[in-house]
């Protein structure tokens, strides 16, 4: 399995089918999507794009510090699911990025991020035809 950068077309698949299953496609193309310096990566296995995601410049400020980068999207095929490739994908993106990063993470993630080494910052609230999710940071760390 493999670590790629892929273009934005390459993840709207499974974008549709994790995280926005039953709405139209065109909700799965986020704003910042295009921007010059977003990113959009794949775990890869056999040619078979496994997990996703993308990482964009947009900073936020957490106690008195800029996280710089967004995470974005990410996603594993349900197929996959368990089997620690998520895990692996995001590790993987920690070491590629380099820098802090944060997250609106679902409700449903949040202990998957903690177990990856991310913390909740402040209150949960609502995106609207979504549900709850909680802002999470990775902070790098010398040596991590």
């Amino acid at each position: 399995m493999s670590l790629r950068q892929v273009e934005l077309e390459d993840v709207i698949p499974l974008r549709h089918e994790v995280l926005r299953p039953g709405q139209m496609r065109e909700t799965c193309y986020f704003e910042g999507d295009d921007n010059e310096t977003t990113r959009h990566f794949a775990w890869v296995e056999d040619g078979q794009v496994l997990s996703i995601a993308t990482v964009m410049e947009a900073g936020r400020d957490v106690d008195g510090k800029t996280v710089p980068y967004q995470l974005r999207g990410m996603a594993t095929d349900p197929a996959s699911a368990g089997q620690g490739i998520g895990s692996s994908f995001l590790q993987a993106l920690h070491e590629t990025v380099n820098d802090s990063w944060w997250c609106n993470a679902r409700e449903v993630a949040v202990r998957f991020y903690e177990r990856n080494g991310l913390v909740v910052v402040g209150e949960p609230f609502e995106i609207p035809g979504i549900g709850t999710h909680y802002v999470m940071v990775y902070e790098k760390t010398a040596g991590s």
